[in-house]
């Protein structure tokens, strides 16, 4: 029996109906030099390394009245083909066909009783190509986890020599009776007035801090900004339906955009995020006069930190969506990002422990589920307008059951009052992007997908670094293959064509 922690508990206490707490990763691979490749391959091969992963084989036990955090138990029921699942997209196979396939699963919710993932092997993909979703809820692990995931489940090449075995794992222990977590609970409660006090007592410490840090004369974000966030008509209510979208650029030429400004390569990519955000909002006739802002998670993991759970904060980050110049939008992106960094170092000099350390998970659930039921999101000053995290992976091309993956596109929460996450995955010589959106928001989200190539080549023609690098499309189709695609759904986009090449 292992008790949750207060963050991992937080993502199962807020969850309703609409505000889903799962994560999603599709890894697109090429089996074209693998021999043998099919679904009981890749079942085969992932049931192999279950062991490098125990936590894939836990299951949730409550404690009665959610008078105290869940604990996670081995589930002796487990069976990998609950949790393991075949479907064929829809011809021709292409992104469009695979994000429309895959958009009921991210619109539905895990079920409680197993294991909370799944996986799914989709199959009829165009040029031969198959890809494998893999759906797990947020209370398992945080993006940096889901890195360490992909070391265990992946391979860096084709044909890897054999690993070392797994410890042999133990029985699975009979999970703990309702009584013994009601006793257990009890013992919790009486230290809860020193854990609310010594909570305070963090958060006075930091405030202390912050307020140094203010009045020191150091650099620091527009607080004015960041209290006044406009709203967009993303920016409402969501409802339980989901769709992605996918986008890709080379990792080459946003380390070159990052050279040449001395820049870091997250606001490079939070500028071209913001560039394709401002073109789409801008083509719509909505385009705030105030500029955006995006929270960006922050990993608060240790170098060697190889644990599978949440430990990240988020920076409040402006998106500079009120300059029409990319170069002016990347610098003032590339200043706040650095005051708000060195705003975030202060802080850690006092870290604040979870605030389900304070209450009941019964407690915290009802005033989560209160706020999402009166919007209260939508009037808290400084809402931010949508989240953009950045997921580094290995400098390296990967392998599962030998077939390399051509593409990892990522899906990541939504929030109440804000229907789009863009999550962006590193690995090799490419940046891939995943577009998360509720559907009742964002119709169209190619729109948005096919504004990022465009919002980096508005900015490398401004650098004078010439025409962006060609990045392989991961579904095997060349430039000329997605534009007709394009023209044919009739979303090839004013909209996306109106990041304009600089004179």
């Amino acid at each position: 029996m292992r008790r949750m922690s207060g963050t991992d508990s937080l993502f199962l206490a807020g969850e309703t109906p609409n505000w889903h707490q799962h994560i999603a990763g599709l890894v697109v691979l090429d089996p074209s030099n693998t021999e043998d490749f099919s679904f009981e391959t890749v079942f085969r091969n992932i049931g192999e390394r279950l062991a490098l992963v125990p936590k894939l084989t836990w299951k949730l036990k409550t404690v009665p009245f959610g008078l105290d955090r869940s604990h996670w138990v081995d589930d002796d029921t487990f069976d990998l083909r609950r949790h393991f699942h075949q479907m064929s997209v829809p011809a021709p196979g292409g992104p469009r066909q695979t994000a429309d396939a895959i958009a009921p699963i991210l619109g539905r919710q895990l079920d409680r009783r197993f294991p909370l993932w799944e996986m799914w092997y989709l199959d009829g993909l165009a040029h031969g190509r198959v890809a494998v979703l893999m759906k797990m809820h947020h209370c398992i692990l945080d993006g940096g986890a889901g890195s360490v995931l992909a070391t265990l489940l992946f391979d860096i090449e084709p044909n890897p020599p054999a690993r070392a075995e797994a410890p042999p794992t133990a029985a699975p222990e009979p999970p703990p009776s309702d009584l013994s977590l009601i006793a257990g609970s009890l013992v919790s409660a009486i230290g809860l007035p020193l854990r609310r006090a010594r909570y305070l007592g963090q958060l006075a410490l930091r405030g202390v801090d912050l307020v140094g840090h203010f009045v020191s004369g150091r650099e620091r974000p527009n607080v004015g900004t960041l209290l006044q966030a406009p709203k967009t008509s993303f920016n409402v209510p969501i409802g339980p339906r989901r769709s992605l979208a996918f986008s890709s650029v080379a990792l080459a030429d946003v380390k070159a955009v990052a050279r040449k400004f001395d820049v870091k390569v997250n606001d490079v990519a939070l500028a071209v995020c913001s560039g394709a955000i401002r073109s789409y909002l801008d083509a719509a006739g909505e385009l705030p006069e105030r500029e955006l802002t995006a929270g960006a998670p922050v990993s608060l993991r240790k170098s060697g930190d190889a644990s599978m759970d949440n430990q990240l904060s988020y920076l409040v980050m402006p998106l500079g969506t009120q300059f029409a110049d990319p170069i002016e939008r990347l610098q003032h992106i590339a200043k706040q990002s650095h005051a708000a960094k060195d705003i975030h170092r202060t802080m850690r000099a006092h870290p604040v422990s979870s605030i389900a350390e304070t209450a009941s998970p019964f407690l915290l659930g009802s005033l989560m589920r209160l706020a999402y039921q009166t919007h209260v999101l939508s009037f808290i000053p400084g809402m931010m307008n949508t989240v953009i995290s950045n997921v580094p992976g290995p400098p390296m091309d990967l392998y599962l059951a030998g077939a390399k993956l051509s593409g990892i596109f990522s899906a990541s929460v939504l929030l109440d009052c804000m229907g789009l996450n863009v999550t962006l995955f590193t690995f090799g010589d490419r940046v891939d992007f995943g577009l998360h959106v509720d559907p009742d928001l964002i119709e169209d989200p190619w729109v948005l997908a096919e504004a990022i190539p465009n919002a980096l080549r508005e900015l490398m023609l401004a650098a004078e670094l010439g025409q962006p690098t060609e990045v392989a499309d991961a579904f095997g189709f060349s430039s000329v293959d997605l534009t007709r695609e394009s023209e044919s759904n009739g979303r090839m986009s004013d909209r996306a064509a109106a990041v304009v090449e600089p004179a």
